[in-house]
């Protein structure tokens, strides 16, 4: 097998070169496989978070809730029926149901009855209260879409900032290419004699060091993503987690003014719009207070029946006496009645007068509530705003400096490989070249953090 392989040098660098193929595909394959999985872009970590976020299932079940209460205003307009069922013993004298006369003995009665009443007029109680609960419930939806916009918000910091650290990571990798290029040139001049052996140790050390700013950078990157995670909470190994780039090409073309933002954010942003339905809550709650100064009228209607058997029942001769049947006694001793009722409030202890004070003060609350969440809004769109205008003309700076710093390395470095520059001012020239791209990568995610705050005060509600 020696002899073939050592006569077939060619054969060989084949099988070398195929099996070296055949091995990076299904290394390929297997990392495809085993990372499109745990590959999410910007969306479907937002979308995750906002299924399993706690915060948010805690703000639905208080939007269920307040759609419970609302079906529960509703359905007081209803009938209300009670149905009853009593059995007692009697012992000694007791009154008998067929003759309506005191007789001494046992006996047992059984009670059947049903009832039912239906408010006619509450002073239009229920009516403000429906109309209260909706406005709440709308309130309760609104602050559900803030949640959720908050969220997003929350999740979008988290994953902009990985990004950044990968970026860096990255610019990390261009850096340690430089040195490693920078390294060989210093050998290839040493060795030819232009450059003293200092100069190979100087371009060492500097690859050394850019060798340990990659491992940092990468466990910085590592963290970022285990934080956004956490975010989502994400179960799994963070080495399985990978998140998608986000297009770059075309940022802050046209950002609009703040005071447009506001004029479009303060009429359909859920926080405004929850100050607002609680307001108008605060109206009807009101009425709710006042409607217990007005009549209230209900009508009621039932019925019962019973049975009642005496036990040792007997006439003056000794006879026993004949008692009629459980579905007889039933037919003949039953009644039915309807009735209506008027109640006229007179004097409640003020306890009307002070329970429509307090929704008097309720309203100034939620007014002055209504006034702060508009002036916080148009506090944050401005702050947004110049925010993003600033992270664009910093981004737009960064680029040119990075691409003059780029440019003033290569002429250092055609200079160094000449013999004519130092490992110190190639070295110099490296950094800034560092020190820029860490900029504009820095600037680029900003920006891009800027501008999707400004697109959520933009957006709709859900």
């Amino acid at each position: 097998m020696r002899r073939l392989l050592r006569s077939n040098p060619a054969w060989v660098s084949g099988l070398c070169r195929y099996c070296g193929v055949a091995l990076s595909v299904v290394v390929l394959l297997f990392n495809v496989q085993r990372t499109s999985a745990q590959t999410m872009s910007l969306q479907q970590c937002i979308d995750y978070a906002l299924e399993h976020n706690n915060s948010i299932h805690q703000q639905e079940l208080q939007r269920q809730s307040q759609e419970v209460a609302l079906q529960s205003s509703r359905f007081s307009r209803l009938p209300e029926v009670d149905a009853s069922v009593g059995q007692n013993w009697s012992f000694g004298r007791s009154t008998s149901v067929t003759s309506n006369t005191y007789s001494s003995g046992n006996s047992t009665s059984t009670n059947l009855g049903i009832s039912a009443s239906v408010p006619l007029f509450t002073g239009f109680r229920i009516t403000n209260q429906i109309k209260s609960d909706k406005y709440s419930l709308e309130a309760a939806s609104a602050t559900l879409a803030k949640a959720r916009k908050d969220v997003s918000i929350q999740v979008s910091t988290y994953y902009l900032n990985a990004l950044y650290y990968r970026g860096l990571a990255q610019v990390q990798r261009s850096q340690v290419e430089l040195d490693s290029v920078a390294l060989v040139n210093a050998r290839t001049l040493f060795e030819a004699g232009r450059k003293p052996e200092s100069e190979v140790a100087t371009a060492e050390a500097q690859l050394a060091l850019s060798r340990h700013n990659l491992t940092e950078a990468i466990g910085n990157e590592t963290l970022a993503r285990l934080d956004l995670m956490q975010s989502l909470n994400l179960d799994g190994d963070v080495s399985e987690f990978a998140i998608l780039d986000i297009d770059t090409t075309r940022l802050a073309d046209d950002m609009g003014s703040a005071a447009q933002i506001f004029d479009e954010a303060v009429e359909a942003h859920p926080s405004i719009m929850a100050a607002k339905y609680r307001l108008e809550s605060s109206k009807y709650d009101l009425k709710v207070s006042r409607s217990s100064i007005l009549p209230q009228l209900n009508l009621s209607a039932g019925y019962s029946a019973s049975y009642q058997y005496m036990y040792g029942l007997k006439d003056a001769s000794g006879r026993k006496l004949h008692q009629a049947s459980f579905g007889q006694q039933l037919g003949d001793f039953d009644s039915k009645y309807i009735s209506l009722s008027l109640r006229i409030p007179i004097f409640d202890r003020f306890s009307t007068r002070n329970n429509m004070r307090r929704a008097r003060l309720n309203i100034e609350s939620q007014e002055t509530n209504l006034i702060e969440a508009q002036q916080s809004l148009r506090k944050e769109i401005q702050q947004a705003y110049w925010n993003a205008v600033k992270a664009r003309d910093n981004y737009r700076s960064s680029q040119k400096a990075n691409a003059s710093t780029s440019l003033a390395y290569q002429y250092e470095a055609e200079r160094y490989a000449a013999g004519r520059g130092t490992s110190y001012d190639l070295q110099q020239a490296s950094a800034k070249v560092q020190r820029a791209r860490q900029d504009e990568m820095q600037a680029r995610y900003e920006l891009l953090m800027r501008l999707k705050i400004l697109e959520f005060y933009n957006a709709q509600p859900d």
